[in-house]
């Protein structure tokens, strides 16, 4: 390996021009908890904070949304600016922990996740609306169907055949379980923010924003090729009686309307990731994170092949069905998705992981928060923090076994070869059982050949050595595996990033060192600069040759000198520079903390995060740091490869039809009979963009059709995407946080905010957040509100129990924070009332409750009841009363149905009582009684089975998460307190909420 004392490199420091901290300060109300000048990092995140926020930039919605780009004509992973994605979302996650730390003010952050949950985690959030509305009939011993993948759009739809029989799947009981439902909670990955494409939120027709997806056909689907369409899908588009579910799967009769969900594994493992920052910061608000130990607890589905096949087994061509946990290669896959049906006939629901596992979507640190205490978001469910502990030793191997002889971390590995279970080729690389594969998942362009997938991924695992050596831990098995990555991949990158010097490179992209030649990889290359103040470069592509050694454990792992990277294209992408300055930045601030000072990569890594910063702000236009974007690739607006097969025609959401009378013949070689269309054939409204005219008489009088080159320049154009935004934005915050020194002068804290308090049996429990630069806390109560207040305690620890109190007296609470310099104003008052816990009646009758329907979130309830008699004298059933708790949901007039009773349908009889006020968990009451003819109960005698159904004339959906006599666990006879019984109208089972 190189040594690492040997890197030079030529950086020029070009400090900007600092604004002053009062415009800041005036605009945020900005005040740390020491008086202090603010740093140059520290103010231009607050700047660029406020270049996102201001609405006349056009960054966000009407919906409040972030859009993938403030312009509109780009094509890469989404195909219009004005989409979004949970990547998107996951960095205005980063964005607002980050704006809670450096002011106090965490509200932000809860803002911004309740917009994620409202509008791109396809779940009810309290609006009423169900957007997985069957879920409940998912068959975890059946999770899905088997469908081959294939190497061309030409090649599909692929026939849902079955040819391997599914595994099954481990988490789904376990997740019931947890929360009571296995509605998935985790982000979809694409949402039509303005509704463009046409097709419009099908399942919450009040949204704007719309579910909707493009990538289905395998590999070598680029996103030219891909055909948009409604991720619920009615068939209103699409093809007649067929929807846009023909040109994916054929099936032997004409596909069901469906709903389907795609997520991105990096992005919500992102979002957990600044939730563990924020937690690490101050924030202690458990609602939100205990959101974000679910979306952890859910995310487990990445780790797990497609369809649930043992790990490895695939190697002969012949997989086998996993049985539980042998199916998790406990890496992040590339995705898993989730569908069920729509209507009437709905009743159905899959679920399937993903068999390829790419280096840049791996996420130790959120493998380290859902697993470690110390990381404090281990979430509900049984196994969850077993697997995620298993997952970041897994995806720190991942790294080692990916890591080639120069530092640059390659492609990864699949467990379904050719992404139908292939027979692996002779002499593969394995990882585990899995097959190395130089390209996850796409092929046009090379999945791993762009820069910013190293800067992404890497950027974690600097963050995690990170938290391991400021923790003192520098000596288990799972920092030495990050610190031995991030050494030699810092070693490798610093090579070919500069700031005030601009690299050599040749017509092909490739760097070239001061002979001239080409550098072909190699330890320490020595490339060729010339003097370019206020430019920063960083690589753009890397290419591959070779593959990794079989993984056989990191004790025996000696390095992959077969596996080469060669880096090429220096380029000035400035959201890949975010990424890279971060994993510089965390990289010195780790180097530090395991050796006390900076060792020589320490002290460069920290030198060129500053100097890129400094050089960066010089490309803030005002709206946010971009350059300017040559796309070659822009010709395929023009371009006829969007496949249809033959016979294919449908209506768009835009009321096109597709795929249109301009086609050309498919190419037989690639494996299909039809036809192929051109972007602006499918999506034509593109023809209206401000921008199409620019590119339209650019193509006209520069693109040579012969050459395919563009003879007079490529179209240029210059783009603020949030995501990139955002890693600049926080590279100053995290440099600011991480790096700089300065000297101090102590002042008093902040008040604290968010105080909260809970009245239990004689005790309240206060909680509040945490503030910056507090040493204690000081708990005050009073029983006037308003005061005065007594002092209770002093405490650490953002939280207090009150124990000396007397239940049914109300008691009025605020808290300030203190150091050396002084005490922190009051927070706002919170009040409690302790109340002595009730008890249930407990006599000789039982009621018992059991539920079928663990679909919380449909149009009915299906409580099953049965009443026990265990006295010694029967009990006249006409005298008896049950009451049945639960919220409506929207006040509609209701039905009341006895599907089945043991003592005849006739004798049940039901009504609806409004609860006023409401209690926690009901609004309503349905109230069961029996007629006379019911005849009486026995002693030791049931009542036999009382199935009851309750619906809304409107059949509009119930949630029934957290009804008060709702239990979606118990699915056999249980005694059951939440369903109170009354004899003559007193209580004698039971509790009312």
């Amino acid at each position: 390996m190189k040594k690492l004392s040997s890197i030079k490199k030529p950086i020029s420091l070009a400090m900007a021009a600092v604004l002053t901290l009062t415009l800041i300060t005036g605009i945020f109300n900005f005040r740390p908890a020491t008086a202090q000048a603010a740093s140059v990092e520290q103010t231009r995140f607050l700047q660029m904070y406020s270049q996102l926020k201001d609405p006349a930039n056009g960054y966000f919605s009407a919906e409040g949304i972030p859009y993938h780009s403030v312009e509109t004509l780009l094509s890469e992973a989404p195909n219009y600016g004005h989409m979004t994605t949970s990547e998107a979302y996951s960095y205005w996650m980063w964005l607002e922990v980050l704006y809670g730390y450096h002011t106090g003010d965490w509200s932000k952050l809860e803002s911004a996740w309740d917009n994620m949950e409202k509008y791109i985690i396809p779940v009810n959030e309290g609006d009423g609306v169900q957007e997985q509305p069957t879920m409940s009939y998912y068959n975890p011993n059946s999770p899905a169907t088997c469908a081959s993948e294939f190497g061309q759009p030409d090649q599909y739809p692929s026939p849902l055949n079955g040819k391997y029989s599914p595994g099954k799947d481990p988490l789904d009981a376990e997740l019931k379980s947890a929360y009571g439902n296995n509605q998935t909670y985790l982000m979809h990955w694409l949402v039509d923010v303005d509704n463009w494409y046409g097709f419009g939120n099908l399942l919450n027709p009040a949204h704007t924003a719309a579910y909707v997806n493009t990538f289905q056909r395998g590999t070598q689907e680029s996103v030219w090729e891909a055909v948009p369409h409604p991720s619920q899908d009615d068939k209103s588009f699409g093809k007649t009686n067929e929807g846009f579910m023909s040109l994916f799967t054929k099936e032997s009769n004409a596909p069901a309307a469906q709903w389907r969900y795609t997520n991105a594994t990096d992005a919500d493992a992102r979002a957990v990731q600044a939730m563990y920052w924020a937690k690490e910061l101050g924030y202690n608000n458990t609602v939100y994170l205990n959101k974000a130990k679910k979306m952890g607890d859910y995310l487990r589905y990445g780790m797990y092949d497609k369809y649930f096949q043992k790990i490895g087994s695939a190697a002969d061509g012949t997989p086998e069905a996993g049985t539980g946990k042998d199916a998790s290669h406990y890496l992040m896959a590339w995705y898993t998705a989730w569908g069920g049906g729509l209507g009437a006939s709905g009743n159905w629901a899959w679920r399937i992981g993903a068999s390829h596992a790419h280096q840049g979507y791996q996420n130790v640190v959120a493998a380290y928060a859902l697993s470690d205490p110390a990381g404090g978001l281990v979430p509900a469910s049984a196994t969850a923090g077993q697997d995620w502990s298993k997952s970041l030793t897994r995806q720190l191997e991942f790294y080692n076994w990916l890591q080639s002889s120069e530092g640059a971390i390659a492609g990864g590995a699949t467990n379904s070869y050719n992404g139908s279970y292939s027979a692996y080729p002779a002499g593969t690389s394995t990882f585990y059982g899995m097959a190395y594969d130089e390209a996850p998942v796409y092929n046009d362009p090379p999945s791993n050949n762009w820069f910013g997938m190293q800067a992404w991924s890497v950027e974690r695992v600097a963050e995690l050595y990170y938290i391991l050596a400021s923790g003192g831990d520098t000596t288990s098995a799972n920092f030495q595996m990050a610190k031995r990555v991030i050494e030699n991949w810092m070693d490798w990158s610093t090579d070919y990033a500069f700031a005030g010097s601009r690299p050599l490179a040749d017509a092909e992209g490739y760097y070239l060192n001061k002979q001239g030649e080409r550098i072909l990889g190699g330890d320490d290359p020595e490339v060729a600069t010339v003097s370019a103040p206020g430019e920063f470069w960083i690589p753009g592509n890397v290419e591959w040759q070779g593959q990794p050694n079989t993984w056989t454990g990191f004790s025996s792992y000696s390095g992959n000198s077969k596996l080469k990277a060669v880096t090429k294209n220096p380029g000035q992408d400035t959201g890949v520079l975010g990424s890279y300055i971060k994993a510089l930045t965390f990289f010195a601030a780790g180097n530090k903390a395991e050796h006390g000072s900076y060792t020589a990569l320490g002290g460069t890594a920290s030198q060129l995060a500053k100097s890129l910063l400094d050089t960066a702000w010089g490309y803030n236009d005002g709206v946010g740091i971009t350059t300017v974007e040559k796309r070659a690739d822009y010709s395929r607006y023009f371009t006829k490869e969007v496949y249809f097969p033959a016979g294919w025609t449908g209506t768009f959401g835009q009321g096109n039809a597709i795929p249109g009378s301009a086609t050309v013949p498919s190419d037989p070689a690639k494996g299909g009979n039809g036809v192929y269309a051109s972007y602006t054939d499918v999506l034509p409204a593109i023809k209206n963009d401000p921008k199409w005219s620019y590119l339209q008489g650019k193509y006209n009088s520069s693109y040579n059709q012969a050459t395919q080159t563009w003879d007079k320049g490529a179209p240029e154009f210059t783009y603020h995407r949030f995501w990139s935004q955002v890693d600049m934005a926080t590279a100053y915050a995290e440099y600011d946080r991480l790096i700089n020194t300065r000297t101090e002068e102590p002042a008093a804290p902040k008040a604290p905010s968010k105080p909260s308090a809970a009245g239990g049996d004689k005790a309240v429990a206060l909680s509040w957040n945490k503030v910056k630069g507090a040493d204690s806390y000081t708990v005050k109560r009073a029983t006037t509100s308003g005061g005065p207040y007594t002092a209770l305690g002093n405490v650490t620890q953002a939280t207090y129990s009150d124990t000396n109190v007397v239940n049914d007296t109300t008691y009025y609470y605020v808290v300030s924070a203190a150091n050396q310099a002084g005490t922190s104003p009051d927070s706002p008052e919170v009040s409690a009332k302790p109340t002595a816990v009730p008890t249930p009646a407990v006599g000789d009758l039982v009621v018992q409750y059991r539920t079928t329907d663990t679909n919380p979130g449909d149009s009915q309830l299906r409580p099953q009841l049965r009443i026990v008699n265990n006295g010694t004298t029967a009990v006249e059933l006409s005298k008896l009363k049950l009451r049945y708790y639960y919220t409506v949901d929207g006040d509609k007039a209701q039905q009341f149905n006895v599907d089945y009773a043991t003592l005849g349908s006739g004798n049940v009889l039901g009504s609806f009582v409004k609860l006023v006020p409401a209690a926690a968990g009901a609004d309503y009451y349905a109230e069961i009684s029996f007629s006379p003819a019911a005849g009486s109960l026995a002693p030791g005698a049931n009542t036999g089975e009382i199935q009851l159904r309750i619906n809304k004339t409107d059949w509009s959906n119930y949630n029934e998460t957290g009804d008060y006599s709702y239990d979606p666990a118990k699915t056999a006879y249980t005694d059951w307190s939440r369903v109170p019984l009354y004899l003559n109208g007193v209580l004698v089972w039971g509790l009312q909420p």
